[in-house]
């Protein structure tokens, strides 16, 4: 009758050992997930993210510059065009008073 009891005990032991052992792989495997889980987010918040706005900062910054650029260069064209228009209408006019030169190309240019 003991050994009988001790047999059923035995067994509900190894049972649980089992359940035991299952859990113990089960929380190995959870915290090595989150230790690469940890890693990554490190990696994410400590280099990439970090990498991504300075670049990001770069390339606002020399889109600003190429703007700048731009429109100093569209201004100095456009005070060329004057220059030269005025410059042109004085002297077509002492040359040829009554006569338009159709060949003269006065029109503002269309930028788009």
């Amino acid at each position: 009758m003991q050994v009988a009891k001790l047999k059923k005990k035995y067994g509900i032991a190894i049972e649980l050992l089992v359940e035991l052992a299952s859990l113990q792989h089960n929380f190995r495997v959870l915290d090595q997930v989150i230790k690469e889980t940890n890693r990554r987010v490190n990696a994410l918040r400590y280099i990439i993210i970090p990498r991504l706005e300075r670049t990001l900062a770069y390339i606002i910054t020399e889109l600003d510059e190429y703007e700048r650029e731009e429109f100093y260069r569209l201004k100095k064209i456009r005070e060329q065009k004057a220059r030269r228009r005025a410059g042109k209408s004085s002297h077509d006019l002492t040359r040829n008073p009554g006569h338009a030169d159709m060949l003269d190309n006065t029109e503002e240019d269309l930028l788009f």
